[in-house]
């Protein structure tokens, strides 16, 4: 009898997992978990039974599931403590009568399980089977009510002092099932299910289409909420943004363009083709003199022609044959240069610059390093790039400056010694009060001590051999102090900087000369740190 029974279950099971081949996109395959209580007897007992499971259909008509249960059997007069109490551990197999969408869904159920059975103070354990029906009653999307009877026939392994080895109970039990999730499923969120769903990973919030696909209301392949172009006529090629191929990049599409070939880059008239917008013959995206007046002769760039190369046009010359290299006016007449440095008047930004002075090609002193000092005052004439400079063009830190006569240099040529003129740091005559145009050098002097803010100089005075040496000791100390303090009132720390009064013991020029005593009149700084 075990084994009719076992075949029965079987074969219902082998049912099941057979039709799990239909559509199961179709099927309400969500988990359930299904609580129920209710009563057990055989012949004239009775007693209480509880049981919970887990399942979900495998296709429309067919599920499995696994269930746990107790039930307790109050058996004739037997005391309580005597009573068949029953543990059991199955796996079932559900057929449905109708389809899921029905209000009322009956059902048959086969399974097998282990048991454990307490009964006359023994502990059987065992296999059993079980078969039945019961009826499904949906109430909400998530929920539905159950009502199933069952007959269960359980073989007992080891009997002991018990008389039987096969034990039987009928159960019916009321329950309900409680499904996760939602059905039928839409895993995109376009309202389309999984089941009809031809796109079925549309991003969220995109409108689609009863197939689930993305709505494309022009039809050209580009679904609208990609689509940069969504009214492009039927038949027209689009490109991945859904707007209108444009092969040559002219900004005409294809369908529209004479000119297919245009090279890019180029301006283009409404057909795609190369614009001429001054009509002399050469198009616009080749044209290096687009607004040229009509009628004038050009050549293969476009450009008026200007047979002397004096930067003149043909057409507006009056003076068509200046010699080669002559600077010209505008009409192509030769123009004067007034400081004779080679640059003409409307060509040079420096137009008084000294005989003799080097200029570059804005009649400018020429400034080699770039540090802002003309290459005929600069005692440093290569300054590294960036670095902030003093008055004769030398940086106090990482430069070379070049050598006074007499000088120690280093391997490389430069001055050994850190000493710079603060060229241009002049004072009232017989004084120590600034000149206002040394305050404005000094200025700059202090924001390039802040550019070294690890250094410390000695701030040096230095006269010319007119008066006495003690008079000119003291004149040089007053003036040093002067520089020191106007300095520290624009930012410089009094602690960088030690003012030192030479007199006329240290001169760099001759003493017998107006030009050589101005020389020697001067303020030097001396790096001692940093």
């Amino acid at each position: 009898m075990f084994k009719q029974g076992c075949l029965a279950v079987f074969a219902l099971l082998w049912a099941c997992m057979a039709s799990a081949q239909s559509d199961v996109t179709e099927t309400d395959a969500r988990w359930y978990i299904s609580p129920s209580v209710g009563v057990v007897y055989a012949d004239s007992d009775v007693g209480p039974l509880g049981a919970i499971t887990i399942g979900r259909s495998l296709s429309e008509y067919f599920g499995v599931e696994f269930e746990g249960g107790y039930s307790k059997l109050n058996v004739g007069d037997l005391p309580s403590s005597l009573d068949y109490e029953r543990y059991v551990v199955g796996f079932n197999g559900l057929a449905y009568m109708v389809p899921q969408d029905y209000s009322v869904r009956p059902y048959v159920i086969g399974g097998v399980n282990v048991h454990a059975i307490n009964f006359l103070d023994e502990n059987l354990t065992g296999g059993g089977v079980n078969v039945g029906g019961g009826l499904l009653f949906n109430l909400a999307n998530h929920w539905d009510l159950k009502l199933q009877a069952r007959y269960d026939l359980d073989f007992i392994g080891s009997k002991g002092d018990v008389p039987d080895d096969t034990f039987y109970v009928w159960d019916i039990g009321l329950g309900f099932r409680y499904k996760f999730g939602a059905f039928p499923a839409d895993d995109d969120g376009d309202g389309v299910p999984n089941g009809l769903d031809k796109c079925p990973d549309t991003p969220r919030g995109v409108k689609v289409y009863s197939d689930g696909c993305p709505i494309d209301l022009d039809g050209d392949g580009v679904p609208d909420y990609l689509d940069k172009c969504p009214n492009t006529p039927k038949g027209t090629a689009v490109g991945p943004d859904g707007c209108p191929l444009d092969s040559d990049g002219d900004g005409v599409p294809d369908n529209l363009d004479k000119c297919p070939g245009t090279p890019p880059g180029a301006i283009v008239d409404a057909n795609g083709c190369p614009s001429d917008s001054d009509g002399d013959g050469v198009p616009d995206f080749l044209d290096k003199c687009p607004g040229t007046p009509a009628g004038v002769h050009v050549d293969q760039n476009g450009c008026p022609l200007d047979s002397d190369g004096d930067g003149v046009p043909d057409y507006l010359d009056q003076c068509p044959k200046t010699p080669p290299g002559q600077a010209v006016n505008a009409v192509g007449c030769p123009i004067a240069d007034s400081d004779g440095d080679g640059i003409p008047d409307n060509l040079d930004k420096c137009p008084n610059t000294p005989v003799g002075q080097k200029v570059g090609p804005d009649g400018c002193p020429l400034d080699s390093d770039g540090d802002g000092i003309p290459d005929d005052q600069d005692q440093c004439p290569n300054t590294p790039p960036g670095l902030k400079v003093l008055p004769d063009g030398c940086a106090p830190v990482g430069d070379c400056r070049k050598p006074r006569p007499g000088e120690a240099v280093d391997a490389r040529g430069c001055a050994l010694d850190r000493r710079f003129v603060l060229r241009g740091v002049k004072f009232e005559f017989d004084s120590d009060r600034l000149l206002p145009e040394s305050k404005v050098i000094l200025k700059e002097v202090a924001e390039t001590l802040g550019a070294y803010p690890n250094i410390k100089v000695d701030v040096e005075g230095h006269t010319d051999w007119i008066g006495t040496e003690a008079y000119n000791l003291g004149l040089s100390e007053r003036r040093a102090i002067s520089v020191q303090k106007f300095l520290e009132d624009n930012g410089v720390q009094m602690k960088r900087l030690k003012p030192v009064g030479y007199g006329e013991s240290n001169p760099i020029d001759t003493n017998d000369t107006e030009e050589g005593r101005e020389n020697n009149r001067r303020v030097e700084f001396k790096v001692t740190e940093g």
